[in-house]
């Protein structure tokens, strides 16, 4: 798609909104918005509408291209904003997945522009990932990969293109980690322990194999199943999956284990609790693999936090709360994949 459309909030204009929402022109008198999220590679906003008349959303949720241009060339690079479009416009109305709701999906041909007007979740409120999760979180969250895994796009998954930028994605990580390693290390030096760092040397030592190993089925994956992209009730129970810019076909215990080894904040929680949240997401699943062989996929994937902390920190706008984030990204699933031996599968 393309064609003139907003991506600053300022850009947006009434008689956008009105033909957005089939209202009739003149029937929306005033439009502001503010700030929302702690996105790294795109910005969001709230904005609420003031309508004379019809039934049309009071408030709505718009996310544009990220006013830094450090996160915009990562984005372009890993095709980010495509992947968010393409799953929006093409796959989330039908899938019977958590999220919100579409009102207009839109992107250049050269992907460096992009606007999504979606549904407010309010009052959902974001995972803290800092914090760490609950365990009815986790296991909300579980369900919901479930019904995303089990996803069957109706004219099949090569007819969408978007779809297969993960290939392309996983040859520039393995090309360009350990070009970029020394960096992450030398930067979060005092955030994590030397052992951590350690390991994280001799899994950069090995990406070459991490990467070339087939799994034994694919399907739409999210790829950064993490809490800052989740959407919670009070109840602790998912309101919606967010943040879709590393949507692709993939190995789905990458989503699990990335999420539940970023998620729990102490480590003995997740060691009493993992084997019987996995085999509660088999059971959701359809024709999934048996656990013993899911099993030995998401020990491989114990890895994928750590990995999409050392990469993303190198690619988007570096914040205070951004690094303390990529540093628990890195922590919890290092000591995940110690305690799972996941190494001696690489």
């Amino acid at each position: 798609m393309s064609g003139h459309f907003p991506v600053r909030p300022e850009e947006f204009e009434t008689a956008f909104i009105e033909q957005v929402f089939d209202a009739a022109p003149g029937s929306l008198q005033s439009l502001t918005h503010e700030p929302v999220g702690t996105g790294q590679v795109c910005d969001s906003y709230r904005f609420t509408c003031d309508w004379a008349e019809g039934d049309h959303p009071e408030t709505f949720i718009a996310k544009c291209p990220s006013a830094d241009p450090v996160s915009r060339g990562a984005a372009a690079i890993f095709h980010l904003y495509d992947m968010e479009v393409g799953w929006y416009r093409d796959v989330a109305a039908g899938s019977g997945v958590c999220c919100p709701r579409s009102y207009h999906a839109n992107i250049t041909d050269d992907e460096q522009q992009f606007v999504l007007l979606l549904q407010d979740m309010a009052p959902a409120t974001q995972g803290d990932q800092l914090a760490g999760a609950s365990l009815v979180q986790v296991e909300t969250t579980l369900a919901a990969a479930a019904a995303l895994h089990n996803v069957q796009p109706d004219k099949g998954f090569d007819s969408h293109e978007w779809l297969h930028h993960g290939a392309g994605n996983s040859a520039f990580m393995e090309n360009n980690l350990p070009k970029g390693y020394p960096l992450f290390r030398e930067r979060f030096s005092q955030l994590l322990s030397s052992d951590i760092l350690d390991l994280g040397q001799q899994l950069i030592d090995r990406i070459s194999r991490y990467v070339a190993h087939e799994p034994p089925e694919l399907t739409i994956t999210h790829g950064d199943m993490r809490l800052d992209n989740i959407l919670f009730h009070v109840d602790g129970r998912v309101a919606a999956l967010v943040d879709w810019q590393t949507c692709s076909l993939g190995n789905p215990a990458n989503d699990i284990a990335y999420m539940i080894g970023t998620s729990f904040a102490d480590p003995a929680d997740r060691r009493q609790h993992e084997q019987r949240l996995v085999k509660d997401y088999l059971a959701a699943r359809s024709g999934a693999p048996d656990f013993e062989t899911f099993w030995q996929e998401y020990r491989r994937h114990a890895f994928s936090g750590f990995i999409m902390a050392i990469n993303a920190s190198l690619h988007v706008e570096q914040t205070e709360r951004g690094d303390r984030m990529f540093a628990a990204m890195a922590e919890r699933p290092a000591q995940m994949a110690l305690d799972l031996d996941s190494l001696s599968l690489l």
